[in-house]
Protein backbone atom coordinates (compact mmCIF):
# COMPACT_ATOMS: atom_id res chain seq x y z
CA UNK A 1 0.00 0.00 0.00
CA UNK A 2 1.73 3.26 -0.64
CA UNK A 3 1.08 6.79 0.75
CA UNK A 4 0.35 9.62 -1.52
CA UNK A 5 0.90 13.22 -0.18
CA UNK A 6 -2.60 15.29 -0.83
CA UNK A 7 -1.80 18.29 0.45
CA UNK A 8 1.63 19.87 2.40
CA UNK A 9 1.55 22.97 4.12
CA UNK A 10 3.74 24.22 7.65
CA UNK A 11 5.08 20.87 7.74
CA UNK A 12 1.23 19.38 8.16
CA UNK A 13 0.65 17.01 5.56
CA UNK A 14 -3.09 14.89 4.56
CA UNK A 15 -1.60 11.38 3.24
CA UNK A 16 -4.42 9.56 1.27
CA UNK A 17 -3.98 5.48 0.02
CA UNK A 18 -6.42 2.98 -1.18
CA UNK A 19 -6.31 0.08 1.09
CA UNK A 20 -6.89 -3.05 -1.29
CA UNK A 21 -4.79 -5.48 0.08
CA UNK A 22 -6.95 -5.07 3.58
CA UNK A 23 -3.91 -4.39 5.19
CA UNK A 24 -5.41 -1.48 8.15
CA UNK A 25 -8.75 -2.63 8.36
CA UNK A 26 -11.12 -5.68 7.47
CA UNK A 27 -12.83 -3.97 4.64
CA UNK A 28 -10.84 -2.48 1.54
CA UNK A 29 -11.46 1.13 0.89
CA UNK A 30 -9.23 4.75 1.42
CA UNK A 31 -7.62 5.52 4.26
CA UNK A 32 -6.65 9.35 5.07
CA UNK A 33 -3.68 9.92 7.55
CA UNK A 34 -2.19 13.39 9.00
CA UNK A 35 1.24 13.70 9.70
CA UNK A 36 3.44 16.31 11.03
CA UNK A 37 6.86 15.84 10.21
CA UNK A 38 7.49 11.95 10.60
CA UNK A 39 4.87 12.08 13.50
CA UNK A 40 1.38 10.69 12.58
CA UNK A 41 -1.22 11.95 14.53
CA UNK A 42 -4.51 10.43 13.14
CA UNK A 43 -5.21 7.04 10.17
CA UNK A 44 -8.73 6.82 9.80
CA UNK A 45 -11.50 5.89 6.94
CA UNK A 46 -13.30 9.32 7.29
CA UNK A 47 -11.82 12.12 5.46
CA UNK A 48 -14.34 14.50 6.97
CA UNK A 49 -12.63 13.98 10.87
CA UNK A 50 -9.23 13.86 8.84
CA UNK A 51 -9.56 16.93 7.45
CA UNK A 52 -10.89 18.70 10.46
CA UNK A 53 -7.49 17.62 12.22
CA UNK A 54 -5.73 18.63 9.18
CA UNK A 55 -6.71 22.50 9.29
CA UNK A 56 -6.35 22.41 13.19
CA UNK A 57 -2.93 20.94 13.18
CA UNK A 58 -2.19 23.99 10.54
CA UNK A 59 -3.68 26.69 12.28
CA UNK A 60 -1.33 26.02 14.98
CA UNK A 61 1.44 25.77 12.82
CA UNK A 62 0.78 29.41 11.90
CA UNK A 63 1.09 30.58 15.24
CA UNK A 64 -2.23 31.86 14.44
Amino acid sequence: MTWTTETLRSGVALDTAYDHRRELGTVSGTWYRVRQGSNVCLTTRNRGDALRLFQDRVFRASGA
